[in-house]
């Protein structure tokens, strides 16, 4: 009869055990890395204003998505203000949701503690009905808690260990309690419990591995000789914004269902990487002789299948193809590395036309050095923009300045956009760099409350919701944003220009002007810039350059002028060189230039 009522003992020993070993701890190391970007980034604007872009938290809400599940009731953010008072951030359960800054009542002994110790908490609750323990995890701003996550676990699952025990009483009467504990330990943690931790790493629409899986994962991949496949599924966002993202889901699901019926289950690893994107682990062996033709051959029959039938939802016909990267296995290259080169074979793949496969090679390991060259200054504060006046030509005053960006390598050395903006475009590098860029110009601005700056974006950066969000996010009244100038390229990345003059609306809401950039060459459309309503165009340097010798080049630049003017919108000429260049300029009746001849990009202490 002793061992009868040792059971209540227990059944608490394996509560806290599964507490502490299956339920905290993959939770708890996903959240620490969502954690890390929302105290980077509040280390910037503070938590409370962080909280309050739209956007963010809609980021923020995407990430938590892949811890809720059946077992979480409630998972909310709550800041601490400067009265005392504990509020909602932000509130991403299923149900029963919180509304920004309402006050919260509960815990307050524990949210003190938690502010003095700055560790994690993990509370087994009584007091509230339907909760079985509470997670909650410190944020800092500046080395202060200022906030906190908190996950509240269903007493569901709670239950499910009851029942266990309760069918097992009769069992632990015949047997010692250490086998009893080392039975319900198998049980629960690698039958029951193994079904949960695989549904967290399962992406829901695809079926296919998520993300979490191979951030959780890395350790257990590194061990095998894995080749890796970037594929993308071309013209992806064209299919949603004409057919519904309904029909882009169904897509979705389909081309993963063909992925996967030309790899392995059991070695080779799928994994949804991005919307469209996908990452594929192949486990090969590097030194067979036909190492690279297989790799080859495989990615081609990847994208033959995926291409070779048309999908169809009710009476919606499509030819979907894909662009595949491939990173060949190579032993001193990490994974983090091998994706990058992937996607750098990707992005040529992309260039070459897509619906083709390519093969990361010498010829982009070149670009791949001078990448790191770029990546080195921006985590490194290497990145700066120096300033080109705009001139009124009449008066002779500066009217606004263009930021040009330049890279200082380590040893220095400036490097100019010609260098290197060709060999990072379409990567996740220059999206960093765009960052800086709006950082650094943004920081210029609040620093001397004169001036009036205009900044290049390139079609693909006003396609990029997060470098536009992130624009939207560092000005912080319409008064700042209306001292900068957004400077666009009419190129061949606009596939849809209904969709690009949305994006363009989205950055006048802001409340930034807009200007169009080499005006008069390439892909510049009338009709298009008239439904734009720019502040000024700016026309191509290689014109103005060239209209004292050649007659062509001062036909366009009258026409522009005579377009703009028709229009009610200003004209700038860059490129001013000389003074005949100058006084040909104004006699033609254009207001504003620029040009090494007026003035040449400086920093901004000697252009203050």
């Amino acid at each position: 009869m002793s061992i009868y009522f040792m059971v209540p003992k227990v059944q608490e020993i394996i509560e806290d055990s599964i507490i502490k070993n299956a339920i905290i701890p993959p939770v708890s190391k996903g959240l620490d890395k969502v954690i890390v970007h929302i105290e980077n980034d509040a280390s910037k604007v503070g938590l409370k204003k962080l909280f309050k872009n739209k956007r963010f938290r809609e980021w923020i809400e995407d990430r938590i998505s892949i811890f809720l599940n059946d077992d979480v009731k409630y998972a909310y953010i709550l800041y601490f203000d400067k009265n005392g008072k504990i509020r909602y951030l932000a509130d991403f359960s299923k149900e029963d949701r919180a509304s920004y800054w309402q006050p919260f009542n509960a815990l307050g002994d524990t949210f003190k503690r938690l502010r003095e110790k700055q560790e994690t908490v993990v509370i087994k609750q009584s007091d509230y009905t339907g909760l079985w323990i509470t997670l909650i995890k410190p944020i800092r701003e500046k080395g202060t808690v200022k906030g906190a996550f908190v996950i509240d676990f269903s007493i569901k699952k709670l239950k499910e260990i009851q029942g266990i025990l309760d069918r097992i009483r009769e069992f632990i009467l015949a047997v010692t309690a250490f086998i009893v504990f080392s039975i319900l330990i198998s049980i629960y943690q690698f039958i029951r419990y193994k079904k949960d931790i695989k549904k967290m790493y399962i992406d829901p629409l695809t079926g296919v591995c998520n993300r979490l899986f191979m951030y959780e994962n890395l350790d257990s991949i590194k061990k095998y000789p894995y080749t890796v496949m970037v594929i993308d599924i071309d013209f992806f966002k064209r299919i949603n914004d004409t057919y519904g993202h309904d029909v882009g889901d169904y897509v979705l699901k389909e081309v993963a269902k063909r992925l996967k019926s030309c790899i392995r289950e059991d070695e080779d690893i799928l994994i949804r990487y991005g919307g469209e994107e996908f990452l594929l682990f192949i486990r090969s062996n590097p030194l067979s002789e036909d190492y690279r033709y297989k790799i080859i051959q495989l990615a081609n029959r990847i994208k033959n299948e995926v291409s070779r039938n048309v999908i169809s939802y009710n009476k919606i016909k499509m030819k979907v193809t894909v662009s595949i990267g491939i990173s060949l296995y190579r032993e001193n290259i990490d994974i983090d590395q091998a994706i990058k080169r992937a996607d750098m074979a990707l992005y040529r793949a992309k260039q070459n036309g897509r619906n083709r496969v390519e093969v990361y090679d010498k010829g982009l390991e070149a670009n791949d050095k001078g990448i790191s060259v770029i990546k080195e200054a921006i985590d490194h504060n290497g990145v700066v923009c120096w300033y080109q006046p705009i001139y009124n030509l009449r008066t002779g005053k500066v009217v606004k300045f263009e930021s040009l960006v330049r890279i200082v390598s380590k040893d220095g050395k400036l490097i100019y956009p010609h260098q290197f903006l060709n060999s990072i475009r379409r990567t996740y590098v220059h999206v960093d760099l765009t960052k800086k860029v709006i950082e650094y110009n943004i920081k210029t601005l609040l620093d001397n409350p004169n001036m009036r700056i205009s900044m290049n974006l390139s079609a693909l950066d006003i396609y990029n919701d997060d470098i536009v969000d992130y624009l939207d996010f560092l000005i912080i009244n319409k008064k700042l944003a209306s001292r900068l100038t957004i400077e666009i390229l009419e190129s061949e990345d606009i596939e849809d220009y209904s969709y690009f003059k949305e994006k363009i609306m989205r950055i006048k809401d802001i409340g930034c002007s807009i200007g169009i950039d080499d005006f008069g060459t390439g892909y510049s459309n009338f009709a298009h810039i008239v439904e734009l309503h720019p502040e000024f165009l700016k026309i191509d340097g290689s014109l103005i350059k060239d209209i004292d010798i050649n007659p062509r080049s001062i036909a366009i630049v009258k026409a522009i002028k005579y377009f703009a003017d028709e229009l009610g919108i200003d004209v700038i000429a860059e490129y001013i060189h000389s003074e005949y260049i100058l006084k040909k300029v104004i006699k033609m009746g254009i207001i504003y230039g620029q040009g090494y001849y007026l003035k040449e990009p400086i920093p901004i202490k000697k252009s203050a």
